[in-house]
C-alpha cells in the first residue's frame, strides 16, 4: 500500500531509522565518552526531518519501502552532519547555548573539549557511512559531493561563520536571506537533491526550488516560533528585521511556492513533498 502523507511515512520507518542509527554508531565507536557524547546529542530528541525527507525523496522516485533499508547510510550521514553541526552551534565561542531540545548542551554535559571531538566524530563518520554504502560509486560520489559541498566553507559553514562574525551587525534582508539559506536551507537541499541522485531521478530545478524553498521557510518557522520568549531580541532574525506579520507572509509565500514547484515535477509522486508542507500550517 502506498504512503501518501509526510506524517504516516515518518511514522513507518523512522523507528526503524532510528534502531539503524543508534546500533551502528554503537557498534563502530569505541571510545567509551566518544561513543556516549556522539549518542547523547544524536539520540537528543530530533524529528529527524532531513534524513525523512532524504528518504520520502527516494521513495517518492519509485524507491519501494522495503528497499530503503538500503539508502539508510546515506539518510543516516545526513543526520549525523546535522547533529554536529548543532553540538558545536551550541558551544561558548560559537551561540553559546547551555540547552538543546530540553536538554544540556553536548559541552555542559560532557565539556568543551569532548563536545568538540563528538561533533568532529561525527562529521568525519558521515563520510565514512556514505563510502561504505551499498549504493553504486556514482550515487556515493553524488552524495560525498553534494553533502561536502552544501554543509561545507561553500554552504553551512559559511553561514555559521557570517552569523559570529556579524552578531553586532544589523543584516540587511539580502544579507539575512544569504545568511539563512548557507545556516539552515542548504543542508536541507542536500537532503532533497541526493535523496533524487540516489534514486535514478534526474534533477530538475523545479524539486531544487521546492528544496530551497523549504529550507529558507524551515529558518523563518524556527525564527517565529522563538520571536516570543525574548531570546532573539539581540540577534539577526526575520522577525527583529521585518517584523512578525511581514515574516508570516514571507513563510506563506515560500510555501506557496514549494508547491507550485514540486507540482511541477515530472514522473514523481508528489504526495510526500506536498503533504510536508502541512508542517509550517502548525
Amino acid at each position: 500500500m502506498e504512503i501518501k502523507n509526510f506524517s504516516d511515512f515518518c511514522e513507518q520507518v523512522l523507528p526503524d531509522f532510528n534502531k539503524f542509527l543508534d546500533t551502528k554508531l554503537r557498534t563502530e565507536i569505541k571510545q567509551d565518552t566518544l561513543r556516549d557524547a556522539m549518542l547523547y546529542s544524536l539520540d537528543a530528541g530530533g524529528k529527524r526531518v532531513r534524513p525523512m525527507l532524504f528518504l520520502a525523496v527516494a521513495y517518492s522516485c519509485g524507491i519501494k519501502q522495503e528497499n530503503l533499508s538500503k539508502m539508510y547510510d546515506i539518510a543516516g550521514a545526513i543526520e549525523l552532519v546535522h547533529t554536529y553541526s548543532l553540538i558545536h552551534d551550541d558551544l561558548p565561542e560559537m551561540d553559546d547555548s547551555d540547552y538543546r531540545r530540553g536538554k544540556l548542551a553536548n559541552h555542559k554535559k560532557f565539556g568543551v573539549g569532548p563536545a568538540v571531538l563528538a561533533g568532529d566524530g561525527l562529521l568525519t563518520q558521515a563520510f565514512y557511512w556514505i563510502a561504505k554504502s551499498s549504493l553504486d560509486t556514482d550515487k556515493r560520489m553524488a552524495a560525498v559531493r553534494i553533502l561536502a559541498h552544501n554543509a561545507g566553507p561553500m554552504g553551512m559553514v559559511a553561514g555559521q561563520m557570517t552569523d559570529i562574525t556579524m552578531e553586532n551587525k544589523v543584516l540587511n534582508e539580502e544579507e539575512l536571506t544569504t545568511l539563512h539559506k548557507e545556516k539552515t536551507a542548504d543542508l536541507i537541499t542536500a537532503a532533497v537533491t541526493i535523496g533524487a541522485f540516489c534514486a535514478n531521478h534526474e534533477l530538475s530545478s523545479h524539486l531544487v526550488q521546492y528544496a530551497n524553498d523549504i529550507g529558507l521557510a524551515f529558518q523563518l518557522k524556527d525564527d517565529l516560533n522563538d520571536a516570543d520568549d525574548g531570546e532573539d531580541n539581540s540577534k539577526n532574525t526575520f522577525p527583529n528585521l521585518i517584523g512578525k506579520e511581514a515574516t508570516k507572509t514571507k513563510l506563506n509565500d515560500l510555501v506557496k511556492d514549494a508547491l507550485n514547484s514540486v507540482l511541477k515535477e515530472t514522473e514523481f509522486d508528489k504526495n510526500l513533498l506536498v503533504s510536508f508542507l502541512d508542517y509550517f500550517k502548525e
